[in-house]
């Protein structure tokens, strides 16, 4: 099953669809999300890929199936690579979120996602000596389909992961910045918790 040591979670972006009933209906209408229902998105993907009850449908060793909150799913694949130099270790962490039909509700807002082609997130943690220092940096990028009361449209996502100024100590979760484009809007986010800054995991 999937390693979930370590990751951010990503993402990283989605949008209800719209009910269907019967007789003939209307398609949605393409538009775009605004900045507050873009990050309302990310946070309720963010959330699904974090939850520790989430009920997991299927999977193999380096993926899980995760069902939806309202409905559809989510595919996560994930690979880890350790390498060490002297006194210096690196963990890098590659994961991409697949939505499929996955509908959620987040900021008041319920939306359908689809992956068109997914999101990708890489998080590179860097330690140096026994827990005397690390760094941290990434990125998460990639587009989703979305649909939302009526409305469609696709969110490309490009946004840089990095640790946040003050951050850095041993023993706590690592606050960090993403920032860049979510959506189509300029966007900057504080995270917490991120990573756990133990190479031993």
């Amino acid at each position: 099953m999937l390693d979930r040591r370590n990751v951010t979670a990503v993402l990283f972006a989605g949008a209800l669809a719209a009910g269907c009933s019967e007789g003939t209906t209307e398609p949605p209408v393409t538009a775009e999300l605004s900045a507050a229902e873009s990050v309302a998105l990310f946070e309720a993907m963010r959330a699904i890929q974090e939850d520790p009850a989430a009920t997991i449908i299927g999977g193999s060793e380096n993926s899980a199936v995760i069902a939806c909150p309202m409905g559809g799913q989510v595919t996560l694949t994930q690979t880890v690579v350790d390498e060490a130099v002297a006194d210096t270790a690196r963990l890098t962490v590659n994961s991409t979120a697949s939505p499929s039909g996955c509908q959620l509700s987040s900021g008041g807002t319920r939306f359908t996602v689809d992956g068109r082609p997914s999101v990708h997130e890489r998080i590179v943690t860097t330690f140096v000596g026994i827990f005397e220092a690390f760094t941290l940096e990434g990125s998460v990028t990639g587009a989703l389909d979305w649909q939302s009361d009526g409305r469609s449209g696709s969110c490309a996502i490009d946004l840089t992961l990095s640790e946040a100024l003050g951050s850095s100590g041993t023993g706590s979760p690592v606050a960090a910045i993403l920032a860049g484009t979510l959506c189509g809007h300029e966007t900057r986010l504080e995270l917490e918790g991120v990573v756990d800054p133990d190479p031993s995991g």
